[in-house]
């Protein structure tokens, strides 16, 4: 009995550790670094840069798993495939099947822009050559170059490059290349493995995928000239040997639009109708159809916004003709309507003329009002200035009138003290706007600042004695501080900058219309030339900065 006894009770922990060897789950480690690593091509089949291609398959082993990020788009072929390969992923290996006719004695370039990835982190391989050639030898003839935007002088990155042995104007346009290859992220580009010869060369941000210039919106980048395919250095070759090869040089652009078109108008608020326009409008008329409005105009700075003011609420539906330079729209113009906010319960605020302070502390701008809507002429109205001196309260009252009829911003020129803290008050029911609204209670708080609160920058332009026109532009980020038209050398002071970091561009007018122009392809008309400054200018407070700006139309 005993001896059965502890049979039974061995057997029943064996059965237990194995039921729980069975629950257990295989996991992979955690911690440990991040992998930050691309994919490795441990081997292909057949070689890199194979000769007497004859097979249909073509296969990469990987260190790691790997996914492929649409082929389509960033696997590019040199001469193009009439039909595009088969792509399989089996695990750390990608099979590409060939499904179109290889030409006889021709080599071939496969370009892979960042569409392998890891499976597990998707850090991609930035950039795979692969080569073969269906005849005795492999082309070693190249083309390399880079593409910035015209405007802006970045890189241009993701462009289709595109080189053709037929040097005609039309071949962009309907002819796929004999060549494609894809700028990276510096805007550089390579054509390697070419056939020696004279091209002509194009890039494109191809929208549709079909490696053809034929949508009015693909920014595009050319030259006049044609190129010729120089001998590939081994890789063995000195640094400097490889440096001093030809470069193409690319400027990109987006062709300008020139059909104008006036979008859906807005109405903002009672009384404000805007007329959105796609570009400038240099004339514009308005016609009425049967009622005539009275209204203020105005035209925003770039003049591509109308914006009418109506002096008498709109009570009914009119019709408008808007001429539009060469544009010609019939609009209904409708009364303004509420939105709805849902059910309001008890009494809803009365509404009030919209009225905001600009300006406030700036040493050398005046404090300024600005006005929602237009505001009838005022003969005076008074400000009240507090101050603190010595700890006592000092109140000054200045006199102001609204002297024009269409007063949207109104200077208030007082004196002021630097470093000083000021409250500002005007009282309600002084202004009283062509929409039947008056004014609250205006209150504002301030500190002056003081002439050391700014720097100053002051640019050498040096031009070259052509004849043109340039426009000089400071830049604070994306918002253009001052522009200026030079017509020969001269120096421009910037004063009473906010401390900041400011860049400076200039480009050559070459229509004299005071605007930068893009490229015309179907013209051979490339953009206007950009000029930038070499490096960013960093304004300190109370410094004044220096700076000599070269413009080399050579380079």
């Amino acid at each position: 009995m005993m001896k059965n006894r502890g049979f039974n009770i061995i057997t029943i922990i064996a059965t237990m550790v194995a039921l729980c060897a069975g629950c257990a789950k295989i996991s992979a480690p955690t911690g440990g670094p991040k992998d930050a690593e691309p994919p490795k091509v441990l081997k292909t089949v057949p070689e890199n840069g194979s000769t007497r291609f004859s097979d249909k398959h073509i296969r990469f082993y990987f260190d790691e798993f790997v996914t492929l990020n649409n082929p389509t788009e960033n696997v590019l072929i040199s001469p193009p495939m009439a039909t595009a390969p088969e792509y399989t992923i089996k695990g750390k290996s990608l099979d590409i099947k060939i499904k179109d006719t290889l030409h006889e004695n021709t080599t071939y370039n496969m370009v892979f822009s960042d569409c392998i990835k890891d499976y597990r982190e998707g850090n991609a391989l930035s950039y795979f050559h692969f080569s073969f050639s269906t005849g005795d030898s492999l082309d070693d003839y190249m083309i390399r170059g880079n593409i910035v935007d015209a405007k802006t002088l970045t890189p241009s990155k993701d462009f289709f490059v595109l080189l053709y042995k037929n040097t005609h104007d039309s071949v962009p346009l309907t002819t796929l290349p004999d060549y494609v290859t894809k700028s990276l992220s510096d805007g550089t580009f390579t054509f390697r493995n070419i056939r020696p010869g004279i091209y002509k060369i194009f890039a494109l941000k191809d929208i549709n995928s079909d490696l053809k210039y034929n949508l009015p919106n693909e920014d595009i980048a050319f030259i006049y000239e044609t190129v010729t395919a120089f001998k590939a250095l081994p890789d063995s070759a000195a640094d400097s040997l490889k440096a001093a090869l030809p470069t193409v040089n690319l400027i990109s652009f987006a062709v300008a639009d020139t059909v104008q078109k006036l979008s859906r108008y807005e109405n903002p608020a009672a009384g404000i109708y805007r007329f959105p326009y796609k570009l400038r409008v240099n004339e514009f008329n308005a016609i009425p159809v049967s009622t005539q409005l009275d209204y203020f105009e105005q035209i925003n700075n770039t003049r591509d916004t109308i914006t009418w003011y109506l002096k008498t609420p709109l009570t009914d539906t009119v019709t408008y003709i808007l001429h539009a330079d060469n544009q010609t729209d019939t609009v209904k113009i409708t009364p303004f309507k509420e939105k709805q906010q849902g059910r309001v319960r008890g009494n809803q605020p009365v509404k009030k003329l919209s009225v905001s302070f600009i300006n406030a502390g700036e040493y050398h701008k005046p404090l300024t009002l600005q006005f929602g809507y237009p505001v009838h002429p005022t003969d005076s109205f008074n400000v009240y200035v507090y101050s603190q001196q010595q700890n006592v309260k000092d109140t000054t009252v200045y006199r102001y009138a609204v002297p024009d009829t269409f007063t949207l911003q109104l200077p208030l020129p007082m004196t002021v003290t630097e470093k000083k803290s000021y409250s500002v008050m005007i009282p309600d029911s002084v202004f009283f706007g062509y929409n039947a609204l008056t004014n609250d209670t205006l209150k504002t708080q301030f500190n002056t600042k003081s002439v050391k609160d700014y720097g100053t920058l002051i640019m050498n332009y040096q031009l070259p004695d052509d004849g043109k026109q340039y426009v000089a532009t400071l830049w604070l980020k994306d918002k253009i501080m001052q522009e200026d038209i030079l017509t020969a050398s001269q120096t421009i002071t910037y004063p009473y900058l906010n401390p900041d970091t400011y860049r400076v561009s200039v480009f050559r007018d070459d229509n004299g219309n005071g605007r930068w122009d893009p490229g015309d392809y179907s013209g051979k008309r490339l953009p206007e030339k950009m000029f930038a400054f070499p490096q960013s200018i960093s304004i300190r407070a109370y410094w004044e900065s220096e700076e000599t700006f070269k413009i080399d139309t050579n380079n």
